[in-house]
């Protein structure tokens, strides 16, 4: 089930197998899984409110699935894959992986993190697991018409006034922002 936006976002993927390093020669972090359900209204992305945890520097941010490498993955589209089993349940091996945008860097705390695109086959059933607080589908077409606000987030008990995307109540920011940019070619910034 391709459709245009599909066919138009693989002519700016890598290849997955390709992002080891990113421009300071130096490996990512981390990795994150882009999600796209073409049997949805106007292809929709998967994304993930964080549960809210002193722990968690990224606590009750809006998120793609996905989080550090583990020594034991060979590569950081195996880590993607791993961390979205475990967050949101889905095994992304029995679907599409369609490549990956620019390693992509979280200003705050210093790490890469390589964003995969992958593409569902079958409909899946989400089991969130303790560190995903909410999960929701949001249109790329309703993303690709939203306009930047402002808005006041939380990190670490200082308030900042970020640009955002607000979808029903939902503040999308930071490095989850810059990707979905980069993924709408709207990456000015």
């Amino acid at each position: 089930m391709t459709t245009g936006f599909i066919e138009s976002l693989r002519n700016r993927l890598e290849p997955s197998d390709q992002i080891q390093r990113s421009t300071d020669d130096q490996p990512p972090d981390a990795a994150v899984a882009v999600i796209i359900d073409s049997s949805r209204s106007n292809d929709s992305l998967l994304l993930i409110q964080r549960t809210e945890r002193i722990a968690d520097p990224w606590s009750g941010q809006v998120a793609f699935p996905g989080g550090h490498r583990a020594l034991e993955d060979r590569s950081l589209l195996e880590t993607a894959i791993r961390e979205t089993g475990e967050e949101v349940g889905i095994s992304l091996k029995d679907h599409l992986v369609l490549g990956a945008l620019p390693v992509v860097y979280a200003r705050t705390r210093r790490v890469k993190v390589a964003p995969f695109i992958f593409q569902l086959k079958t409909s899946v059933k989400i089991r969130a697991n303790v560190e995903v607080a909410n999960v929701f589908w949001v249109s790329i077409n309703d993303l690709a018409r939203s306009r930047l606000v402002k808005s006041n987030v939380d990190v670490d008990h200082r308030e900042f006034n970020v640009d955002s995307y607000v979808y029903r109540g939902h503040i999308i920011w930071g490095l989850t922002l810059r990707i979905i940019k980069i993924l709408l070619g709207k990456n000015d910034s």
